[in-house]
């Protein structure tokens, strides 16, 4: 006849089974962490701070070339932006 502790622990496996269990659940909830982290664009700062400078420099262009700005002015804050 085998035996049973009746806790639904299972004796010593069960022990690690739990252990395994709480670490498969950390792992899944990092990894997705990780993927919306990736997929909302929380990439690098140095990332982000580029792709803002190169938004910028965008409409800047757009703006000099609607003639909203003179070449004084465009070529002034293009200086500024590309520090």
């Amino acid at each position: 006849m085998p035996f049973y502790d009746h806790t639904g622990m299972g004796g010593f496996y069960g022990g690690f089974g739990m252990i395994f269990m709480l670490l498969g659940m950390v792992l899944m909830v990092f990894i997705i962490f990780a993927i919306l982290r990736f997929l909302l664009g929380g990439g690098s700062s140095v990332t982000q701070s580029s792709r803002e400078r190169s938004r910028a420099l965008h409409i800047l262009e757009e703006r000099f070339a609607h003639g909203e700005i003179d070449e004084k002015e465009y070529n002034e804050r293009r200086r500024i932006l590309e520090k």
